[in-house]
């Protein structure tokens, strides 16, 4: 087993329930960058959705965003790869969505934005805790109206994250968003329904990366949970699931490990790259 490039899913995978990497999990990374493995964190949220984290992971060059629409590069500190929603077909996922009762985040040039109405009133719209307002507040940039700003965005936006809408109207949601046609529909959890342009994922952002780098996807391993997952894991010659995977995820996977809640990550690379470098 000669493995050159990790790309490891973040919410589920790299971080725990209190959402921290825990300091066991960072050593074991670090450990296997330096035996040769380059570390690529491949995640469905925005860049600024995740900067907290990136101290901790100083030996990471490469991150790739919102569910594979943009892949950063921290040294060069800039965008090697983008694959977005054209101007047009977001304006139409938006006009679809308003009309559901839930919140959209609009993913663009590395950040994410809400409306202002609803960034005021979170709590009250959708009855979200303390933590969970926090969470938004924090990684979103309120903005007065999400149509201008894609009208703003002529090079179009990377991702939608669609979330609390009434769970009786998500199969209609899901259906109306397909009508308008070349669109990649995912989630990351049941209370969500990620938007990214058609043939765009984790995997294609993880094989845009490998090919710059001149990896082969059998020197590739990919370690995810979700279905967000999915086309990550398939690409990789060497896929992992957590012991905290859904049924399907762990399906694909020749390797599942411990959950993300018991150090899964740490213990597994620990073993291989003791036994394999």
């Amino acid at each position: 087993m000669d493995i050159k490039l990790i790309g490891i899913d973040m919410d589920g995978t790299l971080l725990n329930t209190e959402k921290k990497i825990s300091p066991r999990t960072i050593k074991a990374l670090e450990i296997a960058s330096q035996k040769g493995a380059k570390i690529v964190i491949c995640t469905g949220r925005v860049l600024q959705g995740i900067r907290e984290y990136i101290p901790d992971l100083s030996f990471v060059r490469y991150y790739i965003t919102s569910n594979g629409a943009s892949i950063y590069d921290i040294k060069e500190d800039k965008v090697i790869y983008q694959n977005l929603i054209p101007t047009d077909k977001a304006d139409k996922v938006l006009q679809i969505y308003r009309t559901s009762g839930g919140l959209a985040e609009v993913y663009s040039r590395n950040m994410s934005y809400m409306s202002m109405d609803d960034y005021s009133d979170l709590s009250g719209r959708y009855g979200v805790n303390q933590t969970a307002r926090a969470y938004l507040c924090k990684k979103n940039e309120p903005v007065e109206s999400l149509f201008q700003l894609i009208a703003s965005r002529p090079e179009g936006v990377e991702k939608f994250n669609l979330s609390y809408f009434p769970a009786v109207t998500y199969s209609q949601i899901w259906n109306r968003l397909n009508v308008i046609g070349g669109l990649s529909l995912t989630f990351s959890d049941i209370r969500n329904i990620e938007v990214n342009i058609h043939g765009c994922n984790k995997g294609t952002g993880l094989a845009a990366l490998a090919e710059q780098l001149e990896i082969p996807a059998a020197q590739i391993m990919a370690i995810g949970d979700s279905l967000n997952d999915r086309e990550m894991l398939l690409y990789s010659g060497n896929p992992v699931a957590m012991g905290n995977a859904s049924d399907d995820i762990k399906a694909l996977s020749s390797t599942v490990i411990h959950s993300n809640d018991e150090d899964g990550i740490a213990h597994f690379l620990e073993i291989l790259f003791q036994q394999y470098s």
